[in-house]
C-alpha cells in the first residue's frame, strides 16, 4: 500500500492535517477565477477544488496551500504559511514529497468532510462528456480516464466510481 503522510513536523511541533470547515474558509483565498463556458464570464472558483487539482498535478505550491488550510483547525497555534513552505522545502531536499501528496489527496477525496464534495466533482467530470458528440466526446472521455488513472497512480486507490 502506498504510504500516506498526514502529519507535518515544523520545529518541535507535529501538526495533523484535517479537512474541516476552517480548511474550506482558509482555502477561499486560493480560489481561482474560472470561465463559465455558457455565459463567457469569469466567476470565482472554489478553493478546495483548486487545491485538489494542484495536488493531482503534484504541485508543491498546492501542497503548501493544502497544509496551510489543513492546519487551520489549530487556530492561533496554526503554523504560518512561511513555516509550512520551509518545512515542505526541507522535506523535498531531504526525501520525497510523494507520501505527502498521497496523504493530502486521500484526506480530501476519501476523508469525511470533503468526500461528498469531491465525489460530486468526479461525478460531474464523468457526466460532462455525455452532452458532447463525436471527437469532442472522445477527447473528454480520454481526459477523464487519464485523470482517474493519475489519481490511482499517485494514491494507490481508485477514485470515486460513478455508477452508470
Amino acid at each position: 500500500m502506498t504510504e500516506a503522510i498526514k502529519e507535518l513536523r515544523i520545529n518541535e511541533n507535529v501538526y495533523k492535517a484535517k479537512g474541516t470547515y476552517l480548511f474550506g474558509k482558509t482555502a477561499e483565498k486560493y480560489a481561482k477565477n474560472e470561465l463559465n463556458e455558457e455565459t463567457g464570464k469569469e466567476q470565482k472558483g472554489d478553493g478546495v477544488t483548486s487545491i485538489f487539482m494542484g495536488l493531482m498535478q503534484q504541485d508543491p505550491d498546492a501542497l503548501v496551500k493544502f497544509w496551510h488550510c489543513g492546519t487551520s483547525h489549530y487556530k492561533k497555534e496554526a503554523p504560518s504559511l512561511e513555516d509550512i513552505a520551509e518545512a515542505i522545502e526541507d522535506i523535498a531536499d531531504e526525501s520525497d514529497l510523494h507520501p505527502y501528496f498521497v496523504g493530502a489527496l486521500r484526506l480530501l477525496n476519501e476523508g469525511g468532510y470533503y468526500k461528498g464534495k469531491l465525489q460530486t466533482l468526479w461525478f460531474m467530470m464523468h457526466r460532462s462528456y455525455s452532452k458532447l458528440k463525436g471527437e469532442e466526446k472522445d477527447k473528454q472521455k480520454d481526459s477523464i480516464e487519464m485523470f482517474k488513472e493519475l489519481y490511482e497512480e499517485i494514491t494507490g486507490n481508485p477514485p470515486y466510481e460513478v455508477k452508470a
